[in-house]
């Protein structure tokens, strides 16, 4: 009786061992949950929802235009190493032009997201006017700055249509969009020459360090490998381009850089938890 005790006892736990075995070789390799603790990917995902991130190094693991999950590229980030979601816009060869209007991806134009924050410009004849209307429709002044010429502060896209159908025609026509200078990069691809100009340096400065070494030096916007200057680098890795949605609230590749294939944890699949009830065990997009 004892020894058939014995046998169960071990049976099971036997059983429990093979299982938390399982569990833990699917969520180090195959599924995990994670906590959404930030706004950047409103209204995709919501700040508190829990998802499940698909991990299974496949091929379109990240996919084009899929919410991913990752991990800081920056050196200085190599013990805590947190934790981003943004979405994969940019794959390995492919050609970003910014712009005023967004970001063309191979020719094809993304354009900024509702919630954006451009920089206007009002100048002195047209301040009393705008300031006036905008506090009037509470919409809130954010990063107001004096220029030469006036002002300047931000505004979502939707904000400025409704402070131009309030305003005079003589008042709107000294409110203007800011420009911003445009400039391309190509996203390195393993194995493939990068030709390194002035904005594609700043891009992959961190990604050169951590595969270069003490080899790269950066001195007066240029790259010198072992004290040669070079225009060109190879990358050992593929690399991405991420952009969040809610771009005001986030932390992208605008502030980190191309993003490594070893920073990759994966696409963030499906939501399995969240307070709007509608977004339960709803695929993410």
């Amino acid at each position: 009786m004892a020894k058939r005790s014995f046998i169960s006892v071990m049976g099971w736990l036997a059983t429990i061992v093979l299982l938390v075995g399982i569990v833990m070789a699917v969520r180090h390799f195959c599924m995990e949950s994670f906590h959404v603790s930030t706004d950047s990917m409103e209204v995709a995902l919501h700040k508190g929802d829990y998802i499940l991130v698909d991990k299974l190094p496949l091929r379109d693991n990240p996919g084009r235009n899929r919410v991913v999950l990752f991990c800081s590229p920056l050196l200085k980030d190599t013990v805590l190493k947190p934790l981003f979601l943004s979405r994969c816009i940019g794959m390995p060869g492919d050609t970003i032009r910014i712009s005023n209007d967004g970001y063309r991806v191979n020719g094809k134009l993304i354009p900024h997201s509702p919630r954006s924050l451009n920089t206007y410009i009002v100048t002195q004849e047209a301040i009393d006017e705008v300031l006036t209307t905008q506090k009037k429709l509470n919409i809130p002044l954010r990063n107001l700055k004096e220029e030469p010429f006036g002002i300047s502060f931000s505004l979502t896209s939707f904000e400025e249509y409704q402070l131009r159908e309030e305003l005079s025609e003589n008042a709107s026509i000294r409110f203007l969009k800011k420009p911003i200078e445009s400039y391309e990069l190509i996203v390195p691809q393993k194995g493939r020459a990068h030709r390194l100009d002035d904005a594609a340096l700043t891009a992959c400065r961190e990604a050169i360090r951590t595969e270069a070494g003490e080899k790269a030096v950066f001195r007066d916007g240029k790259l010198f490998l072992d004290g040669r200057e070079t225009t060109f680098f190879f990358f050992d890795q593929d690399y991405y381009w991420m952009l969040s949605d809610n771009a005001n609230e986030a932390v992208d590749s605008r502030h980190l850089g191309f993003i490594p294939r070893d920073h990759i944890i994966g696409n963030a699949w499906l939501c399995w938890y969240s307070k709007d009830r509608q977004r339960i065990f709803k695929p993410i997009n």
